[in-house]
């Protein structure tokens, strides 16, 4: 049912554990879900697979059906290799649906993309590369569309939290916010805490994107979201925008730059015309909170945030030098980092209407944030595509061709993926504040939100 491509990675082994602990707890339902575990290296897949059972077997070591249930799963050792297209076009053709893990995808990604596409196999990846991303849609969105495959990038922490809070600050505002409610304003604030670390997929990006390694647009190329979001972009993505603390009366508390947004941003600009939030006058905010709890102390949160702006502003300026990228490259070589599961990513999205109504979504997401929440993500992701495509599956299919994963899963059910978020132990909590002043907040049930599709 699915397969993870690349499992053996850092960010590709969290989305293994959690597809294998997925179908641990469907193991005794009456759609058990089937795994395969896919890569270059049989023997290598082999150590991951044990080492995430006996991880999985030791969480559960209480609970004697837990512990019996991952032994009841199927999973399947499937070698497949980015250079041997007949071995990828196998892996598809066995497959539901494919978690793409191996990157960085502007060396490495294409090839899954054109297994899935021939094989009809439904295609989930982890990617933040908006220019390869770009280059795929340009190149093989007509066939997939055909095919009837559906392709979702940017399933990770690029970009799910942000686009989900996205439809849902602006759905609940719109639905429960008065007359004429329209979403003018979008503040997203992104908080870590517990302690994390960059996959090393990440670093070997940011580090090609500094050296010009990246997706080439050709002429007569489609623009990766509509022209008339270019000024949201820009906007959002300004260098005021993106180098100067700015206070949040919702989190009362100085902001820094989320260095996300760079990715976020284009892929919000993409999905909003699909989920129908138009670009005339909307205004989008993507922050990071790096003060934890703001106290008089530490300025309301204003000098760790500018703490941070300087060390964002030394990394650029050091990354454009070839001896430090050449030192960086060197310890890439040797660097790895698992994820930590005790970790949390805390989300908030605000969104405002011209008639004083507000909405604020909450969302508390179990891990760090690149990688054990990216497989949290991912799997979720993964498991609402399988359920939306299942032969007996009643809800109206997800959008087929490349979409972002919320707009395309939206599709089939604004609380599909919800839940899905929700059984991996995802908090997520929405509230709209009437247009009256005075009037009590309203508690809204995400998984109620009508559709926009």
């Amino acid at each position: 049912d699915i397969t993870v491509f690349g499992c053996t990675g850092n960010a590709g082994r969290a989305v293994a554990y959690h597809v294998l602990r997925s179908a641990t707890l469907s193991s005794l339902s009456k759609t058990p879900i089937r795994v395969g575990f896919a890569g270059r290296n049989r023997d290598k897949i082999e150590r991951t697979l044990e080492g995430i059972k006996a991880e999985i077997k030791a969480e559960t070591r209480d609970d004697v059906v837990g512990e019996s249930a991952i032994d009841k799963v199927e999973v399947n050792v499937i070698v497949a290799d980015t250079t041997d297209p007949p071995s990828m076009l196998e892996m598809a053709e066995s497959s539901r649906i494919v978690v793409s893990c191996a990157g960085p995808y502007n060396r490495y990604g294409e090839a899954a993309v054109v297994a899935c596409i021939e094989g009809k196999a439904h295609y989930v990846d982890i990617t933040g590369e908006v220019p390869w991303v770009s280059r795929m849609i340009n190149d093989y969105n007509s066939s997939a569309e055909k095919a009837g495959v559906v392709l979702l990038p940017f399933s990770g922490y690029d970009c799910v939290p942000a686009e989900l809070g996205m439809i849902l600050a602006g759905s609940a505002l719109e639905e429960h916010g008065g007359t004429d409610a329209r979403m003018d304003q979008l503040n997203l604030a992104f908080r870590s805490a517990g302690g994390g670390g960059l996959p090393h997929g990440t670093l070997e990006v940011i580090l090609d994107a500094f050296e010009g390694k990246k997706a080439k647009e050709k002429e007569g190329d489609a623009r990766f979201y509509p022209k008339e979001y270019r000024k949201v972009a820009k906007a959002a993505l300004s260098p005021a925008e993106f180098l100067l603390p700015k206070w949040s009366n919702q989190l009362n508390s100085y902001t820094g730059p989320n260095f996300m947004a760079g990715i976020n941003i284009p892929v919000l600009c993409r999905a909003a015309p699909t989920l129908g939030f138009q670009a005339n006058n909307l205004n989008i905010s993507d922050r990071s909170v790096v003060a934890g709890r703001p106290s008089i102390l530490n300025g309301r949160g204003i000098f760790p945030t500018q703490l941070y702006i300087g060390v964002l502003v030394m990394t650029g300026i050091a990354m454009i030098l070839p001896p430090f990228r050449w030192w960086l490259r060197n310890k890439l070589k040797t660097y790895s980092y698992n994820g930590n599961a005790a970790a949390k990513v805390y989300v908030s999205a605000q969104a405002t209407s011209n008639n004083g109504a507000s909405s604020s979504v909450d969302c508390v997401y179990p891990g760090d944030a690149g990688i054990y929440a990216t497989g949290l993500f991912a799997t979720s992701v993964a498991n609402a595509l399988l359920e939306a495509t299942g032969v007996d599956s009643k809800l109206p299919p997800p959008l087929a061709g490349f979409h972002t994963p919320v707009a395309s899963l939206h599709r089939s059910g604004s609380e599909l993926l919800v839940r899905h978020l929700r059984n991996l132990g995802a908090e997520i909590n929405v509230k709209v504040m009437p247009p009256n002043n005075g009037a009590e907040s309203k508690i809204v049930d995400a998984s109620m939100l009508r559709s926009r599709l």
